[in-house]
């Protein structure tokens, strides 16, 4: 079952920077005044990897996982849904859902995921 996604940045009100996750400061000018925002739109994968060495809890044998930035510039790390890196390039489009990632105690964990629409 897809949700809507559950993910919050927040916009610096004096210089504009987007922060995910949230900060108490703004990273770039240190002010104290966000503006939440939702990411929206599809997004373009920036950067990918391949973890092999997961912790307990986990059913699979390797996770795809990377980072994408959404059409507002909010950036955010999730699961990719591919075999193999072999199907990835950075640049392309992915499509964003928040679904379970895995289940822990008998329920399902939700959190970000991506599939290449290209």
């Amino acid at each position: 079952m897809k949700k809507e996604i559950a993910i919050t940045a927040y916009k610096c009100k004096q210089c504009g920077k987007i922060h995910y996750p949230y900060h108490d400061r703004c990273l770039v000018c240190k002010g104290r005044e966000f503006e939440k925002m939702k990411p929206e739109g599809d997004a373009h994968l920036l950067t990918y990897t391949a973890i092999f060495n997961l912790p307990w809890g986990f059913d699979q044998r390797f996770l795809i996982i990377g980072v994408a930035e959404f059409e507002n510039h909010v950036k955010a790390m999730g699961q990719i849904k591919v075999d193999s890196v072999d199907q990835l390039k950075t640049g392309m489009k992915v499509r964003p859902s928040w679904e379970p990632i895995r289940v822990q105690y008998g329920e399902n964990v939700y959190g970000l995921k991506f599939e290449p629409i290209e």
